[in-house]
């Protein structure tokens, strides 16, 4: 721009616009020259002072229309000096680098919002509360107009252009204005038309390449097929190549010097490495030198002590052997022959009799020099005698060093309980608890053929003829019925793009007049193409069926939390294991199938877990879903010590009780790391085997499974005290068998947030009205195209199954907790761990009627190691972090330690003789 400022100075005269008579008096004298050239005999022009004296008598000009004239000039001249004012040209540049940004940013949070706020836009919802744009519903509408109307991520390159012009403006950076907009406008339009053909057969909320790009690649493949369009992307790209040429041509440059660099400095590193290298290697053969002098030498040197020790034995020797024989004469006519008894006790005994020249056996056999000389008789009792005499002697010799072994105190992971050697049963306190009978559920006729073949068949006919009418011809056709839809796989010919069936899924829609069909587009691990049309008298699963199948009874055992959901497409019994998932999201509008689910998923643990095994924790804002459940308070259901009822409905209850199963996962994760588990069930294993000391704070931990029902209300009105639970739970309690449910009729994105999310890979969702909504729930396209009454998509680790819900009824509910609850069972609730909340003021830390029954020993502890600090308390008690700074602050209060002072432990401010006086007046 600055350029173009620069042209205009040059070219532009503002004394053309005020007085356009003395521009053309000053043209006047430019033809001098040629009327020099001119023949002498014509006549000369009017010398010019007497033009300029015709012009110039006032008298003769009009008076009337000069002011009009010299005020239209004068607001010209104005006008350009405004343009080419340097305040003007600073303010443009501020302007256009304002909106350029902002246009970024909203075009960013477009594509992080695009299914919340592109819903918005298409159904022409422009509130605030709809938009989650940061730009709000006018950076929506710039972003959607940019990025989805316009030229797609080649918008990016017209924001780019305004804040180039920005900078210009305001002179911080010089650009060629022509050059700036030929490239910026060639580089925008290049990308669009390239992003268009690579996301042409992409299933994308967004065009890449924009309206514009999809627009094109749309015309060029319907006239000149994929091969024509791909032509014209390669043009774009070759122009955009010889554009940006010499900027390729410096990259390319400096990446060549970039490895240049690298490389030397690698083979320099090499060189250095190879030269240490070999340096090591000097110094070890060095080293083998000197150890091979040093052994040749400590060789020599030894052979030279083992030459001296040799020439000293003889004489030894011989001593040895001038009284050998007096043994022989001396201990012979002792020995009695007895054919029962052992030769080798036939000697003389004990061994301490046999005495020579009154010297002890075991000296002599050390002091005859002639032992070498001395043959033995024909009886080898004497020899033997010899042997034992050496042997025992060499028995009897003290030790010259007494070492004490001390006793090491066994882990408790290592414990085991030698008085009673039988596996322990967590169920013996129970052990006549009966799970309930099949019989209470109710048997519901279920016919897998409720398709005729006359209706497949026609099905079929109208699928083909659709397909056929738009091109697309099929070769094969088959069908499988279920108890809801009828699936339908098909093998297009080849050829055909699946992206073509996926487009005309209304059209097969409107020819089959279904309410809805779902096309997957291929099916995961088949080569075929799915399309799902409902039933026209579509069956109902019946929770009894699914039970008592045979695949739920083998599975059953084998899976930690099977939860037996219903059949899918192929008439299947679908089970999935809670513990392997962790962690479950359920979603779906109201009357959809949401609160039936949630009974069959407790029906199924209750019919395949022992009290002793499983604690439900149940979360019910509206009061009324799970309250049947109420029965099994000593049965199944955990709640905190001091509460009333186990079925909790209070929000701010909510927020305590998870708060301490926050607690309670703190405190198995501590038992886990005692007892060297990395999982629930490799604890409770152990613990059975009795591998573990109960007296160490060891038990047999039973499931926990958290089930909140409408967490959208929870939301609104408990907000992050809730979330920040629910988000710890789902980070960590899988390993120490905590599991979470959550289930909402209200699936956006402020309720399920990223967070959540994240955490929750098992999905289950029932119908949706919306597609943002399924994409919320599913992150695809699928639930708003279910049917209802129990018809769901079930998705783990991004697989996704089909499945029509078990239906339980609410008298089949009362049945088994009545059953249930009729039963003996515990004394109380399971109890959670005392939650206690942390306090905004030091009055009731402070409070002497209040203290916690840890403090005193807790006090002790500090004043006797000295050492003030929350984690200390967390590790010798524990205890949560929570409690462990209550007590920490009510120290303090107590004026038994000092402030806080960061990550520093606490100063203790008494001895031990003070603590006891505080504590004493406490009492």
């Amino acid at each position: 721009m600055s350029g173009h400022y620069s042209d205009i100075d040059e070219t532009f005269d503002p004394e053309v616009i005020v007085n356009p008579d003395k521009n053309r008096y000053n043209r006047v004298p430019q033809p001098e020259p040629r009327r020099e050239e001119q023949p002498k005999p014509q006549p000369e022009p009017r010398p010019e002072p007497q033009v300029v004296e015709e012009r110039q008598p006032e008298p003769r000009e009009e008076k009337p229309e000069e002011p009009v004239a010299e005020k239209a000039s004068t607001t010209k001249i104005d006008w350009w000096k405004a343009v080419r004012d340097s305040r003007t040209a600073m303010f443009m540049g501020i302007v256009l680098l304002v909106v350029s940004l902002y246009a970024f940013i909203v075009s960013v949070s477009y594509f992080f919002n695009i299914g919340h706020d592109q819903s918005a836009l298409l159904g022409g919802d422009l509130e605030p509360s709809s938009i989650s744009n940061a730009g709000g519903p006018v950076g929506a509408w710039l972003a959607h107009t940019l990025l989805y109307n316009w030229l797609g991520i080649g918008a990016f390159v017209i924001i780019f252009y305004t804040g180039a012009l920005g900078l210009s403006l305001l002179g911080v950076k010089r650009f060629r204005f022509w050059h700036l907009t030929f490239s910026s406008l060639l580089t925008a339009v290049a990308i669009s038309v390239i992003g268009g053909f690579v996301t042409w057969e992409m299933a994308s909320p967004v065009f890449w390449g924009g309206r514009h790009g999809h627009f094109l690649n749309g015309r060029m493949v319907e006239l000149a097929g994929v091969w024509g369009a791909l032509g014209l992307s390669v043009i774009m790209a070759g122009a955009l190549a010889m554009l940006f040429l010499d900027w390729l041509k410096n990259i390319w440059r400096w990446f060549g010097r970039r490895t240049s660099a690298i490389n030397a400095r690698l083979a320099r590193k090499r060189a250095e490495r190879q030269a240490r290298l070999d340096e090591e290697r000097r110094q070890e053969e060095l080293e083998a030198k000197n150890r091979a002098d040093r052994e040749a030498a400590e060789a020599e040197k030894k052979a030279s002590a083992e030459k001296k020790a040799a020439n000293n034995i003889p004489p030894k020797v011989e001593e040895k052997k001038e009284t050998e024989p007096q043994i022989q004469s001396q201990s012979r006519p002792e020995v009695h022959e007895d054919e029962n008894v052992n030769p080798l006790f036939r000697a003389v005994t004990p061994i301490d009799e046999v005495v020579i020249n009154d010297v002890p056996v075991q000296q002599d056999l050390f002091a005859n020099p002639d032992i070498d000389d001395f043959e033995p008789g024909t009886d080898n009792e004497i020899g033997e005698i010899d042997t034992v005499v050496e042997d025992e002697v060499r028995d009897e010799e003290p030790p010259l060093f007494a070492v004490e072994t001390p006793e090491i105190e066994e882990m408790p992971a290592t414990f085991v309980d030698k008085e009673n050697d039988s596996l322990y049963d967590p169920t013996a306190e129970l052990s006549r608890f009966q799970m309930p009978s099949i019989e209470l559920l109710h048997e519901r006729v279920y016919q897998t053929d409720n398709v005729d073949a006359e209706e497949m068949e026609e099905n079929k006919q109208r699928i083909t003829k659709t397909l056929n009418d738009y091109g697309i011809p099929i070769s094969h056709i088959q069908a499988t019925v279920g108890p809801t839809v009828t699936l339908y796989e098909i093998i297009p010919a080849e050829g055909v793009r699946i992206a073509k069936i996926k487009r005309l899924e209304d059209d097969i829609a409107l020819s089959l007049a279904a309410l809805g069909i779902r096309i997957i587009a291929p099916i995961p691990g088949k080569g075929t193409i799915g399309i799902e049309v409902p039933n026209k008298d579509p069956q109902t699963v019946s929770m009894r069926s699914v039970i008592s199948s045979r695949r739920f009874q083998e599975k059953k055992n084998e899976m930690g939390l099977p939860m037996a959901m219903g059949c899918t497409i192929s008439n299947d019994v679908f089970i999935a294991d809670l513990c392997k998932m962790p962690h479950l999201l359920v979603a779906g509008a109201t009357g959809m199938g949401k609160s039936v689910g949630l009974n069959t998923i407790i029906a199924s643990l209750l019919y395949t877990k022992h009290p002793a095994e499983l604690k439900f924790v149940l979360v019910d804002p509206k009061m009324v879903e799970f309250s049947l459940y109420a029965r099994l308070e000593n049965h199944y259901l955990a709640k905190l010590p001091d509460e009333e009822d186990a079925i909790i409905t209070d929000p701010s209850k909510v927020v305590a009780t998870l708060n301490s199963l926050c607690v309670e996962m703190d405190n198995r994760y501590a038992l886990l790391r005692d007892a060297a588990c990395r999982n629930l069930k490799e604890y409770n294993d152990k613990f059975v085997h009795r591998h573990l000391n109960p007296e160490k704070g060891h038990r047999f931990m039973p499931y926990i499974v958290v089930i909140v029902d409408e967490f959208a209300d929870l939301i609104m009105t408990a907000g992050k005290e809730v979330e920040m639970p629910i988000a710890r739970l789902a980070q960590k309690a899988r390993a120490v068998g905590m599991h979470v449910i959550l289930a909402t009729q209200r699936p956006s994105t402020n309720v399920i947030t990223g967070i959540i999310k994240a955490n929750f890979p098992g999905r289950i969702a029932f119908r949706v009205f919306q597609m943002v909504d399924s994409r919320t729930i599913l992150d695809r396209p699928g639930a708003n195209q279910l049917i209802g009454r129990g018809d769901m998509l079930f998705s783990n680790n991004g697989k996704i199954d089909r499945v029509q819900c078990a239906f339980i009824d609410t008298d089949e509910v009362e049945a088994i907790c009545e059953a249930i609850g009729k039963q003996p069972g515990y004394g109380h609730a399971y109890e959670l761990p005392e939650y206690v909340p942390e306090s905004d003021g030091s009055a009731s830390v402070g409070n002497l009627t209040d203290r916690d029954p840890l403090f005193d020993e807790a006090a002790r502890l500090v004043v006797s190691t000295d050492t003030a600090s929350t984690s200390s308390l967390q590790r010798r008690y524990s205890i949560g972090y929570n409690r462990a700074g209550k007590i920490m602050d009510q120290m303090e209060a107590a004026g038994i330690v000092g402030p806080s002072q960061g990550g520093k432990p606490r100063q203790v401010l008494v001895d031990s003789m003070t603590l006891e006086h505080i504590l004493s007046n406490q009492a």
